[in-house]
């Protein structure tokens, strides 16, 4: 059966119903669309709903704040990290804010394309990895999401590999709803090859629904909600 109208005279037969001879109309639908008042109210939305999730943030408004942040997450684990010039594995650029704060911690990053040629190689030294670090396209303040691009300089294999996972993320890449991200996303006109949505720690019940974190990503994630 290839023809669509023989399908569906087949499935009226079968249901004791006449074959339709014209298509339904289509049917409005207005769904009721989500949206806050100001940038401030954004990102505080934004972060509870991350927060509630299981994701650690904050909102920062100097490069001291982000410094201060940054220790008080990872200093402890950085001093354990067996091998601290690997540890750290980012975008080849990230905001400007978070490359002056690990330059004034002094903490190595290992640029993800300029690590090594072979993509193989590089997906282990991801997987090696204590902590990977990205910047994020959009971020939806409804469900407390960070939307990334795939793209060849970035790597996703920075947020899905290691077991930690850090975004910094401008206020003003911060949208109301997800309807507002995919009408951006369709205004780039040929759309990237993948999009990551991330709401909070990886999870899953697939087994005997026992939930489980980091099966498949990130046991951690932060978010640097960076105020500009």
């Amino acid at each position: 059966m290839t023809h669509t109208n023989e399908f569906i005279s087949q499935l009226a037969s079968k249901l004791g119903r006449p074959t339709p001879i014209e298509p339904p109309q289509p049917v409005s639908i207005n769904v009721p669309q989500y949206h806050l008042s100001n940038p401030e109210e954004r990102a505080l939305t934004f972060l509870t709903n991350w927060q509630a999730l299981g994701g650690k943030g904050t909102i920062v408004k100097s490069l001291e704040d982000t410094v201060k942040c940054l220790r008080e997450w990872f200093r402890d684990q950085q001093a354990i990290w067996p091998n601290k010039q690997q540890a750290i594995v980012a975008w080849d650029m990230l905001p400007t804010v978070a490359e002056f704060a690990f330059a004034a911690l002094e903490w190595p990053l290992v640029r993800y394309t300029q690590a090594a040629q072979n993509p193989r190689e590089r997906y282990s030294l991801a997987a090696q990895a204590e902590l990977g670090v990205t910047g994020a396209d959009w971020g939806i303040a409804l469900s407390g999401t960070i939307v990334i691009n795939s793209n060849p300089q970035r790597g996703r294999a920075i947020s899905l590999l290691p077991p930690r996972h850090l975004t910094f993320i401008e206020v003003s890449k911060l949208r109301d709803n997800l309807f507002e991200v995919l009408e951006e996303l369709i205004s780039l006109g040929v759309p990237p090859s993948a999009i990551e949505m991330i709401s909070g720690p990886s999870r899953t019940s697939d087994i005997e629904m026992d939930l489980s974190i980091g099966v498949h990503g990130p046991i951690e994630v932060y978010v640097v909600v960076i105020d500009d």
